[in-house]
């Protein structure tokens, strides 16, 4: 009976797939009118790959945790891009399968958006290195 369900679980998360599939030029698009044109939200969806905590997930994005709600929370909910998980405090996020059936990440306009905010965060992060810390003696 259990290898029965197994089975069942099995096929119908395999169908479920088929049609996500079928239908990744509609999750596409829904995809490119969440995100726009945010480096930021694309970054979301990118990190997210694998489960995250709330707060490293912001410290990754460079935004402000109290902020952090702004550029996830249209994947949330019966969008279903994201899951959010809690335990005990501590919230994490992960996106969907459905975000990795479709290829995310080899999408162009979203691989150009991700790769737009990797630049820039890694300008900033060179601005930092380059820039003396407040109080050093410089001369």
């Amino acid at each position: 009976m259990d290898n029965k369900l197994e089975r069942i679980k099995s096929d119908t998360h395999n169908l479920n797939r088929i049609a996500s599939l079928s239908n990744s030029s509609l999750i596409i698009q829904e995809l490119k009118k969440l995100i726009g044109d945010s480096q930021v939200r694309a970054a979301v969806l990118h990190l997210t790959k694998d489960e995250i905590k709330a707060g490293d997930l912001a410290a990754k994005l460079g935004v402000n945790p109290a902020n952090l709600a702004f550029y996830i929370k249209p994947f949330l909910g019966n969008k279903g891009y994201i899951a959010l998980i809690k335990r005990g405090r501590e919230r994490y996020y992960q996106r969907s399968e459905l975000v990795d059936l479709i290829g995310f990440e080899s999408v162009e306009v979203f691989a150009a958006l991700i790769k737009s905010w990797k630049d820039k965060k890694q300008q900033a992060s060179k601005a930092d290195i380059n820039t003396p810390a407040e109080g050093a003696n410089v001369g």
